[in-house]
């Protein structure tokens, strides 16, 4: 008579462990997910000792489970491999990208195995993977023993939480980073905007100190320059004898004093405004040497006049022991030296 066909089957949950006698057929099915989209790699590992059955040997390895990308529920037949070829997937799991190895040791003595791996949507509900051996037993009939792992994804587990934390680290990174660059991007307007306001803030308030200093000019006594580093120059009209310290007495009452000029710069500034308004060939600064020959300070502050490189050529020269006053003279384009009580415009400089 014929022996019936022998079947074996365990069913366990994942991370239970058997504590009786070593299963002759390991099957182990581990499922890594990313807690944001419920997908990952799945790993189905079967594997058989021999020694551990009644069988003499084993012919061939099936994994059955649901298909990668297949409908929830299904069971189906993933791949196979057998003594005599290596180890194939079923035919329309072949654009799947699953990977495979495995090797048949036929003998009483060997150890076989089936590997499978692959990149898994599968949602988290529990799944059903099973692995049959086929053989022979003893009186070399078929035998077969099959195992059943019911696969639950523990969202709960250390690692996923570790994963599922790092994830949601990285994602709180991501916004912190697009929110530094949304603040920096604004504070640059608002900075920017801060720039533009004080500028004009600015603006203003030298307008407003324009006014306030144009107020006490008479401007029917005076020309008036445009503004030069926080400076502003009046010319006198009509031309008159010059008295150093009447006129700085009257620069004063416009708000200045007698021109200082501090170097070349200055200089040109003031020359060009005396330039274009003309009426007097003599433009009187406050420059002179009055207390100490060939010490020229200025009236009004007592500073040294700088050594400026716009003296006419051969000036000062204190012709006939007379000339002990500064002028800008135009008709020879520089300083000079001249008689304190000639007839000329003078320069006032009123600071903003």
């Amino acid at each position: 008579m014929k022996k019936a066909l022998k079947s074996h089957e365990d069913l366990h949950l994942v991370n239970i462990y058997n504590t009786g006698k070593a299963p002759a057929i390991h099957l182990d099915v581990s499922h890594t997910i990313d807690p944001t989209t419920e997908s990952g790699l799945l790993v189905v590992n079967c594997s058989v000792d021999t020694r551990l059955t009644d069988m003499i040997n084993v012919t061939s390895l099936t994994v059955f489970g649901p298909k990668p990308y297949g409908k929830q529920g299904e069971f189906n037949e993933l791949a196979v491999v057998i003594w005599s070829s290596a180890p194939k997937l079923t035919s329309d799991l072949g654009n799947a990208r699953v990977e495979i190895s495995g090797k048949i040791v036929p003998h009483k003595d060997g150890h076989s195995y089936l590997f499978m791996s692959w990149d898994s949507p599968t949602p988290g509900y529990r799944q059903d993977y099973r692995c049959v051996a086929n053989g022979l037993d003893r009186l070399r009939q078929a035998a077969s023993i099959a195992r059943t792992v019911k696969v639950g994804i523990l969202k709960t587990g250390c690692c996923l939480k570790i994963d599922s934390i790092d994830l949601q680290i990285k994602n709180l990174y991501s916004k912190v980073e697009a929110l530094g660059s949304k603040l920096d991007s604004q504070i640059k307007n608002l900075y920017s905007k801060v720039e533009t306001l004080s500028s004009k803030l600015e603006s203003f308030q030298q307008n407003q100190i324009i006014r306030f200093k144009m107020v006490r000019i008479d401007q029917g006594r005076f020309d008036v320059s445009g503004i030069s580093k926080g400076r502003m120059y009046l010319a006198s009209y009509p031309k008159e004898r010059f008295v150093l310290e009447v006129n700085n007495r009257e620069c004063k009452s416009a708000g200045g004093y007698l021109v200082e000029l501090d170097d070349d710069e200055e200089y040109q500034f003031v020359y060009d405004f005396v330039t274009r308004i003309r009426g007097s060939n003599t433009f009187w600064t406050g420059g002179n040497d009055i207390e100490k020959e060939g010490h020229f300070v200025y009236f009004n502050s007592k500073k040294p006049v700088p050594p400026l490189t716009v003296w006419w050529p051969g000036q000062p020269d204190n012709t006939a022991n007379e000339e002990h006053c500064m002028e800008i003279r135009l008709s020879v384009g520089g300083l000079n030296d001249w008689g304190c009580h000639q007839v000329g415009k003078f320069v006032c400089e009123v600071e903003l």
